[in-house]
């Protein structure tokens, strides 16, 4: 049992469990308790749609593995998982139990529960929260103006005694609270750093008999599927997904996916924003810390399915050693053996509130690395046999590696998507899309809005070309800490922000209004706070299914036409245009001595770099790509008019990205001999 199904009631989007025809693609903005707003949003899509790509970050990565795993077990009821999740969140206080400190951690998270629970009167509520928390602390601190009270009602005599005592109160007061504070601050440095930078590890916490995020959110996601949750049962792995339901996860082609499930997390130790999941880079983990993390079934899955050895004998050897010296360390599986659970609390690590998650990686541009790697392929290179006739000894394969010079690994980690891309928008685009792919976001109400009981009215959407295209105002009260709450704020929503506002991106977003006291770190929200939530995300899912799912009654309507019109559009002035600079680049000389582009693809003799190098056939198509770009730049230049001339506003540019390699199938090709 999950523990959603205890609180079941009928639920109230009706999705029909016969996959619909029509395709479509979901990305949900991250937002803590915010994501209350997405499950009934996700099921009035699935009524007229078959879920085909699904994504988010933080809060919506949760509603994006939920959303995937229901449209998995759609057959068996997975929606009705989904419908009922509200349901469950707002009764008994199950929200805020999810989030379990651990018992070094538990004081300083019921200060965090007194700052956010309250909107007025917030330094009553964490003072009461600290002398309980505290006490002997908070009075230990206040001895001394205690001791200078008493000693004024004692000895004092007339203004003296007067002054005496409002010194003494001040002092105590002050005690308290600069001794709380370094006792918090104490905590916060010990105790928050050793549980993995959180006070919740999403664990079950100290002597609590609820449920714990992780655990309950494991269940959910192989519930909704349709899978069983024992200790023996494998979880729900991204191959699964691929496969589909009737498919083989072993076969499973990450190019060629029955479902396609990311989600953003931040690796906060390299500065990257990772698009989860990934084969960019070489990670392991630890048991024994994930063990901290992680129901144990998920973690003995992972260690029973390491990914596998490369096709070459050669690089099979190099992993193969590498492994071994790296232990206890386990190689993370392949992506289509990664659990979805895995990835997706890598994505809702909210920094502080939870812990983040540690994997771990050689950093090759050490020189002690780079020189052990170097020795132990040269070993490898010249004692092969005697490597490959330990395989089956374990003992003589560990004496082996134990002599070779070791690489030294570190940990990297990994906290909430929300910090490099809260709004992950332009997930599964493409130049011209053949399926709708729309966008939930969570905003605060507009200035010149209210609060609406019709909720309904609290959810917008632009219902013309120019709407949504004018900046969005973070106001603060020109305080320090709402300055530097809005840097951290731009940091993290800038790009997507500027994305969601372009053409062919704003027409297909539907806004959800939040007041303060609802979503984000409100963690003991009213149920009728969840309930009305729960209404507006149902009112954005019809507002999307209206928009691209409804026939067209006037031409000039935004409708899913319209909006492949404007991707059109969009494509055809982008394109010509980066085909006319790379015509004219092409053919420019160089302001600095040099060989002109037309050379070093086809000219002669002087010498010319030998990266990358191309092959003939290579080289015969890259020249006939540039004379056919030339043609046709040359063709539309002579021709009258602009693409330009009301095209959509603001412009597109292509520019090149970098861009993580994509998941490959598990499947090993060995090479003929």
């Amino acid at each position: 049992m999950t523990g959603v199904a205890a609180a079941r009631t009928p639920p109230q989007p009706n999705v029909p469990t016969q996959r619909p025809e029509p395709f479509c693609d979901v990305v949900m903005k991250g937002g803590i308790t915010s994501g209350v707003v997405y499950p009934h949003a996700v099921c009035e899509l699935a009524a007229a749609y078959r879920l085909r790509n699904v994504g988010g970050t933080s809060a919506g990565a949760i509603a994006a593995a939920a959303a995937a795993a229901a449209e998995y077990g759609r057959a068996t009821g997975g929606y009705d998982e989904l419908a009922d999740l509200p349901t469950w969140i707002g009764t008994d206080g199950n929200l805020a139990n999810l989030f379990q400190p651990q018992k070094t951690t538990c004081r300083l998270h019921a200060l965090l529960l007194a700052a956010i629970s309250h909107k007025r009167g917030k330094p009553l509520w964490i003072g009461l929260a600290a002398a309980r928390q505290f006490f002997f602390t908070m009075l230990l601190g206040a001895l001394p103006g205690a001791a200078l009270v008493y000693l004024a009602i004692r000895d004092g005599r007339g203004a003296l005694e007067i002054a005496a005592i409002a010194g003494g109160i001040v002092i105590a007061c002050g005690g308290a609270v600069l001794t709380v504070a370094a006792r918090a601050a104490w905590i916060a440095t010990r105790h928050v750093a050793s549980n993995k930078l959180g006070l919740c590890s999403g664990m079950p916490g100290h002597r609590s008999k609820h449920l714990a995020l992780t655990p309950w959110l494991a269940d959910l996601i192989d519930g909704a599927a349709g899978r069983t949750h024992g200790e023996d049962d494998e979880p729900l792995t991204f191959g699964h997904l691929w496969a589909g339901p009737e498919g083989d996860p072993a076969a499973a082609d990450p190019d060629a996916p029955w479902m396609r499930l990311e989600m953003m997390t931040t690796n906060v130790t390299n500065h990257r924003a990772e698009r989860w999941p990934s084969a960019s880079r070489e990670y392991f983990f630890s048991p024994q810390e994930f063990r901290e993390l992680f129901p144990e079934r998920v973690v003995r899955w992972m260690i029973a399915n390491p990914p596998p050895f490369d096709a070459q004998p050669a690089r099979t050897r190099r992993q193969q050693l590498r492994r071994q010296q790296l232990l206890p360390l386990r190689p993370l599986p392949h992506p289509a053996d990664l659990p979805v659970i895995v990835a997706t609390r890598m994505s809702l690590s909210f920094p502080v509130l939870l812990s983040a998650v540690p994997l771990w990686r050689v950093d090759f541009s050490r020189k002690a690395n780079q020189d052990a790697a170097a020795a132990c392929q040269a070993w490898l290179g010249q004692n092969a046999a005697e490597w490959d006739a330990a395989a089956e000894d374990d003992e003589r394969r560990q004496a082996l590696a134990g002599a070779r010079p070791r690489v030294k690994s570190e940990r990297c980690w990994f906290s909430d998507g929300g910090i490099s891309s809260n709004f992950p928008v332009h997930f599964f685009d493409t130049l011209l899309p053949g399926h709708p792919t729309v966008g939930l976001n969570l905003r605060d109400f507009h200035p010149d809005g209210e609060r609406s009981d019709d909720e309904a009215e609290n959810v917008w959407m632009p219902d013309r070309h120019n709407a949504g295209i004018l900046d969005w105002w973070y106001r603060f009260d020109d305080d320090l800490v709402g300055f530097l709450g809005n840097v951290v704020r731009t940091m993290q929503n800038r790009v997507d922000d500027a994305q969601m506002r372009a053409a062919g991106y704003r027409d297909r977003v539907v806004h959800v209004s939040l007041t303060d006291t609802e979503g984000g770190m409100n963690l003991k929200m009213d149920p009728k706070v969840i309930q009305a939530l729960t209404a507006r995300g149902r009112a954005a899912g019809q507002r999307l299914v209206a928009r691209f799912g409804a026939p067209v009654v006037d031409p000039g309507d935004l409708s899913w036409d319209d909006h492949r019109w404007v991707r059109l559009r969009i494509a055809l002035l982008a394109m010509s245009d980066a085909l006319g600079t790379l015509a004219q680049g092409y053919v420019a000389a160089p302001t600095a001595p040099a060989l002109d582009f037309v050379d070093l693809l086809s000219g002669p003799a002087p010498p010319k770099p030998t990266s990358y190098e191309m092959n003939a056939q290579q080289r015969a198509k890259a020249d006939a790509l540039m004379k056919g770009v030339q043609g046709l730049v040359a063709e539309l230049e002579a021709m009258p008019g602009s693409l330009a001339a009301d095209a959509p506003a603001p412009p597109p540019a292509l520019r090149p990205v970098a861009q993580d390699p994509a998941p490959k199938s598990k499947v090993v090709e060995v090479p003929d001999d």
